[in-house]
């Protein structure tokens, strides 16, 4: 007599048409210390970018009717900080910020106009160089937009610094 090894079924979902959610990538982003804080549909790199500061921008309700853009999906991992008020250079103009910082080392990593919780406001801002799609690794635009220290330049500096604690 044979010996029955399992009775499982094997089915295959290679015939069935593929639908909006199965094409949607969710990403998981991390802090620079290593904590977890976002997953996002998509890369943030591909998202625009504000011009005040290069903020990656998350659209968190739908646009209004001319524009009909849908709000994008996230989640953000991340404690509300101390609200505070930036007035923008060469205007007038003032804008309440709510700051989002990482649980763990309490860096600020986003932020929006409006009060928490995170995506109540029509759009999120990611604050670039914050974080990495590869935990441990620093993001390739940490640095973007800082210039380039030559090597005696960079001592000039440390001895600087050390003169200025020893004092």
């Amino acid at each position: 007599m044979p010996k029955i090894i399992s009775r499982a079924v094997i089915s295959s979902s290679d015939q069935a048409a593929t639908t909006q959610s199965a094409r949607a990538v969710l990403r998981s982003y991390y802090c620079l210390c290593g904590d977890f804080v976002l997953v996002l549909q998509g890369k943030l790199d591909r998202l625009p970018r504000r011009k005040s500061d290069g903020s990656y921008i998350i659209r968190s309700k739908p646009g209004s009717d001319e524009t009909k853009q849908p709000a994008r999906k996230f989640k953000l991992n991340a404690q509300p900080g101390q609200r505070c008020l930036i007035k923008r250079k060469g205007t007038q103009d003032l804008e309440i910020r709510q700051p989002f910082c990482c649980s763990r080392c309490n860096t600020t990593i986003a932020y929006q106009t409006a009060p928490p919780p995170a995506g109540d406001g029509p759009f999120l801002y990611i604050l670039k160089g914050s974080m990495t799609e590869l935990q441990g690794r620093i993001p390739p635009d940490a640095f973007e937009g800082e210039e380039e220290l030559s090597r005696e330049e960079e001592v000039i500096q440390i001895e600087s610094a050390a003169d200025t604690l020893a004092k």
